[in-house]
């Protein structure tokens, strides 16, 4: 018996719940739903158009509210705008890696190309150390390369949303 009289409150108080005002405010490309207004850029849902809506304050007139559909394509292009400049920072940092790396080993063999004697077989070394600097050059200015297209590709990508 005290379990339906739990319910039947629930049930009661359920709707005076539900009758808040709710915001709804785009911040960095992002829909977001909040208590407070975030500027005089805002939207009342429909939650709040239940209760009477004061004329003298702009932040309380509704606007046109956009259909199911539209809401979903700007919800997806958000997120899909997001994934890009994650994927894009992931990329950068994937970049400067690979320009660390590869000036590591160039430092490396460089120093050891110091140490070549000064004869016949000195020569034959600086010149093996030389052929391994451009190898490796070569190497990682062809990854660089190839991470500055994606990046390319992932700016044009975001530009064209």
């Amino acid at each position: 018996m005290k379990q339906i009289i739990r319910i039947s409150y629930l049930l009661w108080i359920l709707p005076f719940a539900v009758a808040a005002t709710v915001y709804k405010c785009e911040l960095n490309g992002v829909m977001t739903y909040r208590q407070l207004p975030c500027s005089n850029e805002v939207e009342l849902t429909q939650y709040a158009t239940d209760k009477a809506i004061n004329p003298t304050n702009p932040l309380q007139q509704p606007k046109q509210t956009e259909s199911p559909s539209e809401a979903l394509a700007k919800g997806r292009d958000a997120l899909v705008k997001r994934d890009l400049q994650s994927e894009i920072t992931k990329l950068k940092g994937r970049k400067a890696r690979l320009q660390s790396r590869r000036d590591i080993e160039i430092t490396k063999l460089r120093r050891s190309k110091l140490q070549g004697n000064n004869n016949l077989a000195g020569a034959v070394w600086e010149k093996r150390v030389s052929k391994e600097i451009a190898a490796i050059t070569a190497k990682y200015d062809t990854d660089i390369r190839t991470v500055d297209r994606e990046i390319d590709r992932l700016l044009k990508q975001l530009r064209d949303l």
